[in-house]
């Protein structure tokens, strides 16, 4: 009987190795036949092989596949326009779909181990599921000029969503190492954009800039803004200030000198590189999270006032020696003036934000949104509807770009929807200064709650002056922080039950 036994192991040790063979061959296989085809194959296959890559990890668990996709989409911009290396240009990209496949299949996971609790587990979770349902349902409204226009909406608005139950289920750490990845993914997207602006595109980032569509906002007077590793610039600006405040954050908690002093100096280069960006809707984003991280610190009415008087003071001083410059000083610079232009712009937009001319364009076009266009349909015209999705693959009416995503919610979903969303951003915003008010035994527990508490305003003023629940690599993180605080709320709602 072990006689047996044991020559049964043997013949499995022997046969071990061929099974593990056959898979690695037909790789290898595969690779040499892509490499020599080139072109749709090749390209086929490295994006199989990055969906592997970000696959993998999650049979460590789900937190590891999702930080994967957190790795993977600063440099999903970079991806795309590296892919025009060996093909041609086309206004329909695969690598958007690297990320939904993927997070598809941590949302397999997440629901075969929780089930459909998932549904209703925290205080925020039933209204985003009914937020949910009605974005599914909008893919088939077929007022916005078909399924393949609902599904491209569903790709930036939906699939960002299923982020918000992961974060009811992820951990301290894992939270804590998300931000900790922010501030250096945010620093290494950045390497690339500083080399965009001193030496300008590589010719296959101007191939493809040459040949893209419906992005006029990358140019800034007579140059061309760099967008960094990015989809976009706004994609970019929107990142490394939520990564600056991250840092700002992380400098308070510090327990020693040293990491005080390394997290300050990664608050203070992605700050600087943020004026760079030309963003301005980022620029007073990072200033109300700054602003916010030292409030919520505050213990008394005391400590309230004397930092309220430290963070106006330098506000009113700016405001009365320093001068802003004219829309012509911008306009004025020469195309190799890269960096000169996008300080003058970033330095206009935020020293003197109601001179701004295309503030009151953006005001015009959202009066008349709210009295034509979202009356006329107030239940929505298809979750792609108001998108670059209608643009390219619809033939219906064109909407202009109201740059305010709760706008777009209303066009796409309905009023119900945005009002829902609206709702959901108000609720986390407050949960979220709940737990960051709260006691707790570890600084690093206080230190990552602030920052989450700190980072919800700066995602409700991006917006509404912005899309950013739909850029690629910050949507999801927002949904994840949502569904966090989302379970916080919920954790202490079961201590305070308990103790009574």
């Amino acid at each position: 009987m072990i006689n047996s036994e044991v020559l049964d192991r043997k013949r499995k040790s022997k046969r071990s190795p061929l099974v593990w063979l056959a898979p690695l061959q037909a790789v290898c296989a595969f690779t040499v036949l892509a490499a020599v085809s080139g072109g749709q194959i090749l390209r086929a296959w490295v994006l199989a092989a990055l969906v592997a890559a970000m696959s993998l990890p999650l049979m460590a668990g789900i937190e590891a596949g999702l930080f994967a996709v957190i790795i993977f989409e600063p440099f999903r911009g970079i991806v795309r326009r590296a892919q025009y290396l060996i093909v041609d240009y086309s206004p329909s990209d695969p690598v958007h779909l690297l990320t939904p496949l993927v997070t598809m299949f941590v949302l397999a996971r997440l629901l075969r181990q929780y089930r459909f609790t998932v549904l209703n587990a925290t205080p925020l979770a039933p209204v985003v599921s009914i937020l949910t349902a009605i974005f599914v349902v909008q893919i088939f409204n077929p007022l916005q000029g078909g399924i393949v226009v609902g599904i491209s909406g569903a790709l930036l608005i939906l699939v960002p969503v299923t982020w918000f139950y992961f974060g009811q289920f992820v951990t301290e750490r894992f939270v804590q190492n998300t931000f900790r990845a922010i501030v250096f993914l945010g620093l290494i997207g950045s390497l690339w954009g500083t080399y965009q602006l001193v030496f300008g595109y590589p010719k296959f980032e101007q191939y493809w800039l040459n040949n893209v569509e419906f992005y006029d906002s990358v140019a800034v007077g007579h140059v061309t803004r760099a967008i960094g590793s990015f989809t976009s610039a706004e994609e970019w600006g929107r990142y490394i200030s939520m990564g600056a405040v991250i840092a700002f954050g992380f400098t308070a908690g510090a327990r020693t000198i040293a990491a005080r002093v390394g997290w300050f100096c990664c608050g203070g280069a992605l700050s600087a590189v943020l004026l760079l960006t030309g963003q301005r809707t980022a620029i007073f984003g990072l200033i109300l999270g700054f602003l916010m991280l030292v409030l919520l610190g505050v213990r008394n009415a005391r400590g309230l006032a004397t930092r309220l008087t430290m963070l106006l003071l330098p506000v009113i001083l700016i405001a009365v020696f320093v001068k802003p410059p004219s829309a012509d000083d911008m306009w004025s610079k020469d195309e190799d003036e890269t960096v000169s232009t996008l300080l003058s712009h970033a330095q206009r937009g935020t020293l003197d934000p109601t001179e701004e001319e295309s503030l009151y364009v953006r005001l015009k076009i959202w009066r008349e949104l709210v009295t034509e266009v979202i009356p006329y349909r107030p239940l929505g015209a298809g979750l792609g509807a108001g998108s670059l999705s209608a643009l390219k693959y619809s033939d219906g009416p064109r909407l202009p770009n109201s740059d305010n995503f709760i706008l777009v919610i209303a066009i796409a979903c309905g009023i119900p929807a945005a009002l829902l969303f609206m709702w959901i951003l108000f609720r986390a915003t407050q949960f979220g200064f709940r737990i960051a008010r709260r006691s707790y035994s570890s600084i690093e527990k206080t230190t990552l709650c602030r920052i989450a508490a700190s980072l919800l305003p700066v995602f409700v003023l991006n917006n509404i002056f912005g899309l950013t629940f739909s850029l690629y690599a910050v949507a999801p993180i927002g949904w994840l922080l949502i569904g966090w605080v989302s379970a916080e709320e919920e954790r202490t709602r079961v201590e305070r039950e308990e103790i009574a």
